[in-house]
């Protein structure tokens, strides 16, 4: 790191935390209930009400008492909304009309309350972020005991678990939070008065909850809620500002370790004067630049461990220089508090220990120097230790390689600039094996270049005094030569692996995205975790919210846990914490749990949990891996809530879309149904009114209109079955032998009325062969095709019935003088209900008839399209059948037929 120390600059991101401005939430804390909260927060709001801001009671909860009532007097109060539960009836905060107010300033008193059932939200938390969200500065109370994270501690202290709870992250996004604080003795004064409770609960809260004891630890949580914000408040005015720090209004520790295990006495005597002084800690370790090994990696996890279990946070920083990084960290933080062991804690020989270093520097923060620490190992024989087998290669090789070449250059050149030979191999050690080859490289190439190049040569003596100063130098260039360039090496390794770990990252990434569903999303995570971690890794869900767990995806192949393993997970899978193998819960597994926390999920078990087989490796996993697995599972969680919202969005496009189809289904029905019902009722009504009136011709004409009409509402009824049939799968091919002339005729025969005002012209191949088709759904398709082209010729208009053979096909043509179709809707005129018109009141149709001939059509193999008439007018539909092989013989089973002739298409 730079020793050079730059001015401090303001943070980007605490700059524009300080400018942004948006609905603020201010709580009044109070430490107990009774201690005056909601009096506070009155008084409080009229003050700002007398200055003239608008300032609107929402809910204030009085409980009786005359004080708390005689402040409201004056401010506005929005009306309650009353709400029935078993038989009574109870005034609730109005949060529509809270939100139709909108007021300035609103108060909302008691911010844990549980709302009655039937409200839009189960938790009045949830009601005063809505307000927030909608921009209203909202001001509301809350005692100590309600905050989620104390719940436990709560529960400890007085023996009463509290049921609402407030959850930390609202608590955090309050503006301003005022303490509202009593001593025990006048807090039980006040309850032996009656100004908290009515008398029979006020004795019973003071012999159970009020006691002297129970109020006093109370008070200390509150003060550490406070101090805890104020010291975030704190960070963000430093940060926003550019301030150097510590500033010293908080204890805060900072312990740094060596990564041993004589650390873990360092961690316990921390954890202790933690405690001691109410104060959070950290524990830091500074790890060179170098990949640790195994045991080193097992030690530090080990102590990452310890140190979470006794309730400090770790951080591993990576540098060369433990002092820098360690006060850039302190610095950063706001640490006031450094604790370090005896050791000497420094990694390179002339380096002075870290302790007198830190004292040399003055550091603006107190110093503990543990004495109970145990003597650390040699440090020799934890900072050196001999290359690799194959890191001694190199230097030996490129040992060998320099002298070779100093003996050739050695008549050219003189007996300093050989040196440059033997520097090179150094560096070439330096940055392919390390610091350490680059080191034996060193003291190789003194002892050749004295041997074999110095006078008297073939020997390690040296007679010329210039020659004693050449090596002398060479050998302080190449070891300050071979560390700067193993440390260039190291940096380069590190940035290589951070960038395939960002590679990784970003795969995962790409892949997770890519999953069309939850199932792909889990082949995905447990199949990297897997190959990552070279484990075996299982992903467990329930189906159901109270089913049991199940391995729905596993890597690799097909895992199945025992049913101890499975109750590991399923107690991670409700609680969302992990579980198992390296955890304090369940830790004799040999499979670790790790719950998803699907983002956006509503509250309650969370939906899955990965799981990996640790037990299978000697060691826990490293930091790396530990980040691997923690990015991992952030990435699945939003991963499984995206593939939740499409498909919330598939289901809500597909109830969208048979809302759509109802509507239109029933509009059609209404306007199909009612216009030849309505003709009917006329007809038939006059006929029998007016029967002696009318003349034969009249009667005539309306028993032919009655006969039309209800051929048209059994053409539509007919249509009507047909598309249900074909959405339900249930329409069943009866094929048989018949010819297209046959289908011709009896279409236009059913059709007599509707084509009677046109020419038709028919134009049919005498050589056609037979269709194998089921001729009463050929039949009704081309009905309805030729119905369509009727309905939008003009009076007189040509209509041409063309049946002809193509290949292996059979074409059948339809082609009309109406205005004709536009090309970009001929492919939609086949939808259901797509008439082109206006709705039901378009006179053109339900929109029906050509999209049952599209089913009936495809059903049978072929196809069918719209293009534009040949004729200069018009609109064309054609048909295309496929031809079947008519049998050589009447005995041929319709099932040979099926199988021996296929259709064939061109």
């Amino acid at each position: 790191m730079n020793q050079t120390q730059d001015p401090p600059r303001p943070d980007p991101d605490a700059l524009l935390a300080t400018t942004q401005h948006g609905a603020a939430l201010r709580i009044f804390l109070g430490a107990a209930p009774g201690v005056g909260k909601t009096s506070a927060m009155l008084r409080t709001a009229r003050e700002r009400h007398e200055r003239g801001e608008e300032v609107v009671l929402g809910v204030i909860e009085a409980h009786g008492r005359a004080e708390t009532e005689q402040l409201c007097v004056g401010l506005e109060q929005l009306p309650s909304v009353t709400r029935d539960y078993r038989g009574r009836g109870y005034s609730e905060f109005d949060l529509d009309a809270a939100l139709a107010r909108r007021p300035a300033i609103l108060l909302v008193d008691e911010l844990a309350h549980r709302n009655i059932p039937g409200g839009r939200h189960a938790r009045r938390w949830q009601d005063i972020e809505e307000l927030l969200d909608a921009g209203i500065e909202v001001w509301t109370t809350l005692n100590v005991q309600h905050v989620e994270r104390l719940n436990d501690d709560v529960a400890r202290i007085t023996g009463v678990r509290m049921r609402e709870t407030v959850p930390d992250a609202l608590i955090a996004r309050a503006r301003d939070l005022s303490l509202i604080d009593l001593t025990p003795q006048e807090l039980i004064e006040r309850l032996k008065q009656g100004k908290v409770y009515v008398p029979e609960q006020a004795r019973a809260a003071l012999a159970r909850y009020f006691s002297p004891g129970n109020l006093t630890a109370l008070r200390e949580l509150a003060l550490q809620v406070m101090a805890e914000r104020l010291d975030s408040d704190v960070r963000r005015v430093m940060d926003a500002g550019g301030v150097a720090g510590p500033w010293p209004v908080r204890v805060r520790l900072l312990v740094a370790v060596e990564g041993r295990r004589g650390d873990q006495a360092l961690l316990r005597a921390a954890s202790r004067w933690a405690q001691r002084h109410q104060a959070p800690w950290v524990v830091v370790l500074v790890t060179p630049l170098r990949e640790l090994d195994a045991a080193a990696a097992g030690e530090v996890g080990t102590l990452r461990q310890q140190s979470e279990q006794l309730g400090g946070r770790w951080e591993t920083l990576r540098g060369d220089d433990p002092l820098a990084e360690l006060l850039e960290y302190a610095t950063r933080h706001n640490v006031t508090t450094l604790m370090l062991g005896r050791t000497p804690l420094k990694w390179r020989w002339w380096q002075a220990p870290l302790v007198d270093r830190l004292l040399a520097r003055r550091p603006p923060f107190d110093l503990i120097l543990l004495a109970e620490a145990p003597a650390a190992p040699s440090r020799r024989t934890r900072q050196w230790r001999w290359p690799r087998w194959r890191e001694g290669l190199w230097p030996l090789a490129s040992v060998a390689l320099a002298a070779a070449v100093a003996a050739g250059l050695s008549s050219l050149l003189d007996l300093a600039n050989l040196s440059l030979v033997f520097l090179a191999a150094v560096l070439a050690c330096a940055l392919k094996a390390g610091t350490r080859a680059a080191m034996l490289a060193v003291a190789l190439s003194a002892l050749v270049y004295n041997f074999l190049f110095t006078e008297p040569r073939f020997s390690l003596a040296m007679i010329h005094q210039d020659q004693v100063l050449t090596v002398l130098v060479f050998c302080l260039v190449a070891a300050v030569a071979g560390q700067l360039a193993g440390k260039v090496r190291r940096q380069l390794l590190l940035l290589r692996q951070s960038r395939h770990q960002i590679q990784e990252m970003l795969s995962i990434s790409r892949a997770l995205a890519a999953a069309a569903d939850r199932e792909r999303v889990r082949e995905i995570a447990v199949k990297v975790l897997a190959d990552q971690l070279e484990l075996p890794c299982v992903f467990v869900d329930s189906p159901e919210a109270e089913a049991p767990p199940r391995v729905s995806a596993s890597h690799p192949g097909t895992l199945s846990l025992d049913a101890a393993t499975l109750q590991a997970a399923h107690w991670s899978q409700r609680h969302a914490r992990p579980s198992g193998h390296g955890t304090q819960t369940l830790a004799a597994q040999r499979w670790r749990f790790v719950p998803i926390l699907e983002q956006g999920a509503s509250e309650g078990p969370v939906p899955a949990v990965l799981g990996l087989a640790l037990g299978e490796r000697g060691a826990g996993l490293d930091e790396a891996e530990e980040a691997l697995v923690a990015n991992l599972v952030n990435q699945l969680g939003a991963a499984l809530a995206r593939t939740r919202l499409v498909e919330e969005l598939g289901a809500a496009r597909l109830a969208e879309e048979n809302e759509r189809l109802r509507s239109a289904l029933l509009s059609s029905v209404s306007h199909d149904l009612r216009t030849p019902l309505a003709a009917i009722i006329g007809s038939a009504s006059a006929l029998r009114d007016l029967w002696a009136e009318l003349a034969e011709s009249d009667r005539r004409e309306l028993l032919d209109g009655v006969l039309g009409e209800s051929e048209r509402l059994n053409r539509y009824i007919q249509n009507l079955l047909d598309m249900t049939r074909l959405g339900h799968g249930g329409l069943k091919l009866e094929r048989d032998w018949v010819a297209l002339a046959d289908i011709f005729h009896s279409a236009l025969t059913r059709l007599g009325s509707v084509v009677e005002p046109l020419r038709i012209e028919r134009h049919l191949d005498p050589q056609l062969p037979l269709l194998y088709v089921h001729p009463a759904l050929i039949e009704q398709a081309l009905i309805n095709v030729i119905e369509n082209a009727a309905r939008f010729s003009p009076p007189g208009g040509r209509l041409r019935l063309v049946g002809e053979r193509e290949g292996e096909w059979i074409v059948i043509r339809v082609a009309d003088q109406g205005p004709g179709i536009p090309e970009a809707l001929r492919e939609r005129i086949f939808d259901m209900f797509f008439s082109g018109g206006d709705g039901d009141r378009s006179p053109q149709g339900s929109g029906l008839g050509l999209a049952i001939c599209r089913g009936m059509v495809g059903a049978h193999g072929g196809e069918i399209r719209a293009r534009a008439a040949d004729w200069g007018s018009g609109s064309e539909i054609v048909i295309r059948l496929p031809l079947w092989a008519l049998p050589e013989t009447d005995t041929t089973s319709e099932i040979d037929i099926k199988r021996e002739s296929q259709p064939r298409h061109d």
